[in-house]
């Protein structure tokens, strides 16, 4: 079965708990750019975690079941998979703490590379360990275990920025098959949808995840690049840590999204979260959309 059937018959629209949080609106006239968070913003989640690591969410059947559906033969033993899997995880993050970074991210696909490649050797399975099936194998377990669908109204959001001449970016803790899943689910290219590729920063491809700063100074100097000040920018997300702060210490200004209560993140034990106020607090993106038309 082609991979696009596979993430759509593995991926369903969520039903989202309303927030009691209320909104807080106003007319922004002066915004010729919107960069986006992706998880709990963009995409409604099951979880209000955006990657494994953070969640530790862990599961034998779904590897066993993304093997399997990318042709390779499983066989019987008695590893823990899930466990062995998030060894190799906590071992790729450790090698990028050891480089000094602060907020490290990895690459799922190096990963998943180490974590197969043991699985071969230990005979546990058996198949074509190449990159197209490797990356199979990681699309498909990721929609498993991490499902997501498109939030209400965001196609009608983005393309209405794209219709008004307004920048589309996005800044987000991903690995490659985040995009991939965007274009599938939204099914059109980022590109096509008015997303400006140099825009578009992937943590995965940086090593940097949110809430580090790197991201958001690359997009701001791009940003310049293109004539757009700071505060012609606006950047929506769900979580204050990883989202409002940063943005708003770049000088962006910021829409923190309330939509789905379980992926709202406020972080009200940390200091800087409390006293960061976000520009707008929005709950749908209709709501968002009168505020920058």
């Amino acid at each position: 079965m082609p991979l696009n059937k596979i993430v759509l018959s593995l991926l369903q629209p969520i039903e989202v708990v309303a927030s009691p949080i209320k909104p807080k609106l106003k007319k922004l006239s002066d915004i010729l750019a919107v960069i986006f968070d992706v998880y709990g913003t963009l995409f409604t989640t099951k979880s209000p975690y955006s990657s494994l690591s953070e969640s530790g969410i862990q599961s034998d059947t779904a590897i066993i079941e993304a093997l399997e559906e990318s042709d390779f033969n499983v066989f019987e033993h008695d590893t823990n998979l899930s466990n062995l899997y998030m060894e190799h995880v906590r071992a790729h993050y450790d090698i990028r703490r050891a480089e000094g970074i602060a907020y490290p991210e990895i690459n799922i696909g190096d990963v998943w590379q180490d974590f197969l490649n043991e699985l071969f050797i230990g005979g546990i399975i058996d198949g074509d360990l190449t990159e197209r099936s490797i990356r199979r194998v990681i699309m498909c377990y990721e929609c498993k275990i991490n499902p997501v669908w498109p939030a209400k109204r965001s196609l009608e959001f983005i393309r209405n920025l794209q219709d008004n001449d307004i920048y589309a970016g996005i800044i987000a803790t991903g690995q490659f098959y985040t995009p991939k899943i965007m274009e599938i689910l939204y099914q059109n290219s980022l590109e096509t949808l008015g997303f400006r590729q140099s825009l578009c920063l992937w943590s995965y491809e940086y090593k940097h995840r949110k809430p580090s700063s790197l991201l958001f100074n690359i997009c701001q100097e791009r940003l310049q690049g293109l004539g757009i000040d700071p505060q012609e920018t606006i950047y929506v997300g769900n979580d204050m840590l990883n989202d409002i702060v940063p943005a708003r210490k770049i000088g962006f200004k910021t829409a923190l999204f309330t939509g789905n209560a379980n992926s709202t993140r406020l972080h009200e034990d940390v200091a800087e979260c409390v006293k960061t106020k976000p520009t707008i607090i929005f709950n749908n993106f209709d709501q968002l959309a009168d505020c920058i038309s």
